[in-house]
């Protein structure tokens, strides 16, 4: 589990990158969204242990992830989108690096790279921003890791290498293991999504589960506007809606709700979201 409990980090002074983030986020994979500048790499680093929050405390599994203690080590790995890797291929990083990672499967990591097309022993210096990022990511799937966090995973991936991910990332996660996706393109991950997190000029939005937003919420397309919707979009001469649920559980439809989100019924959804749901909010 991730706790989170009023988190505030400013990079200089006066101007907030994150400002009281609150949330439990249990096992399993999660969308944090955002638009640019919201914090979501900052909420990133802080669950990687990479930076430590100005006010507020952040632990894993009980644990603060920014601490030396040797039980926290190897559990916890953060994909960049401009992440390097030192070494001639991802196969010889990979000898060097899993060493400090009890759970990682060389078996699962080989069917990754296969899946994506590759042996591991292509030279990563000569590699598109694609193929390093596919290598980058197999390779932290294969980790076993109790927290993946994955920073925009599908930048520089072809259509093909896009369901690929959502393929490997279904079947590499345990059910003890949490994956939290940052993406600005929802639809390219959609329906893999346990749950989200939603970030608006620093501050949370809300963070739930799929089952506690289909709860609450109706997402249905229609042929004309639908009055009774909360929100509505045209598209290609059809209507997506969202609705206060009827008692019928429709799928949620995650960019739909974001866009909603910063739209003027902001507020009126949150109250419907945030009510008796299992997480924290600010």
């Amino acid at each position: 589990m991730v706790t989170l409990e009023n988190i505030q980090f400013s990079y200089t002074k006066g101007f907030p990158a994150l400002s009281g983030i609150s949330a439990r986020i249990e096992p399993g994979i999660y969308l944090l969204a955002g638009e640019n500048g919201a914090g979501k790499t900052t909420l990133l680093r802080i669950m990687a242990g990479a930076l430590a929050p100005m006010m507020g405390t952040c632990s894993v599994n009980g644990s603060n992830p920014a601490s030396d203690v040797p039980s926290q080590r190897g559990k916890t790995f953060l994909v960049e989108d401009n992440m390097v890797l030192p070494g001639k291929n991802i196969m010889e990083f990979a000898k060097m690096h899993s060493r400090f990672y009890p759970t990682f499967s060389p078996e699962l990591f080989a069917e990754n790279l296969k899946a994506f097309g590759m042996s591991g022993h292509e030279p990563l210096k000569s590699l598109s921003y694609g193929n390093r990022k596919k290598a980058q990511i197999s390779y932290a799937l294969a980790l076993g890791v109790d927290l993946l966090l994955l920073d925009e995973p599908t930048n520089g991936l072809d259509i093909q290498s896009k369901s690929v991910l959502k393929s490997i990332i279904a079947r590499s996660i345990a059910d003890n293991q949490t994956i939290i996706v940052a993406t600005h393109t929802v639809s390219d991950l959609e329906n893999i999504f346990d749950g989200a997190v939603m970030l608006s000029g620093s501050r949370l939005l809300f963070a739930a589960l799929e089952d506690e937003v289909a709860a609450r919420l109706s997402f249905t397309l229609s042929s004309a506007p639908d009055p009774e919707a909360l929100y509505s979009e045209s598209s290609l001469g059809r209507y997506l809606n969202i609705s206060i649920a009827d008692g019928e559980e429709t799928r949620v439809d995650w960019r739909l709700l974001y866009c909603a989100l910063n739209s003027p019924e902001r507020d009126k959804i949150i109250g419907i979201l945030n009510s008796n749901t299992s997480f924290e909010y600010d």
